[in-house]
């Protein structure tokens, strides 16, 4: 499936999100699919399986914790120039719920402020509409030239 792209994004943004999620290691293992991107939200999804899952029953919270990284960021590209990086200086995460074997999880991340040089996005991964984990991400944003 062919991920929907917002017309309005900044031409460097398509090449950019499709590097992030085809090129990262992490992410290939993982599975993660770009769904959607827009400015100030993205839709991203992987289905829980393989190495990821304890037992083989559920998907380890360290593992889904890495995976809420992608869509905060691609949700920011919006919102941001190429000369600019974003990195994670904090994030809260609360499971409320297991991602069992074989269920599909999408990742949507919204920005919720972008400052001179911090943004603030929250992330709330579902399965079937149900919230499984919610994270909040504050990312500071530096020229790449620095």
């Amino acid at each position: 499936m062919s991920a929907r792209f917002d017309p309005t994004l900044a031409a460097w943004v398509r090449p950019f999100a499709e590097n992030l999620i085809g090129q990262t290691a992490f992410h290939r293992w993982a599975g993660l699919e770009l769904v959607s991107l827009a400015p100030g939200r993205s839709d991203v999804a992987f289905t829980a399986a393989g190495e990821m899952l304890i037992f083989g029953a559920y998907v380890h919270g360290g593992v889904l914790n890495g995976l809420l990284e992608p869509p905060a960021l691609l949700a920011m590209l919006g919102d941001m120039r190429e000369d600019e990086h974003a990195m994670t200086v904090d994030i809260h995460v609360q499971h409320i719920r297991s991602v069992l074997a074989g269920e599909r999880v999408t990742m949507t991340g919204r920005l919720l402020k972008r400052g001179r040089s911090t943004a603030f996005c929250d992330v709330a991964a579902t399965v079937d509409g149900v919230l499984c984990t919610s994270a909040r991400i504050t990312k500071t944003i530096q020229s790449k030239t620095s």
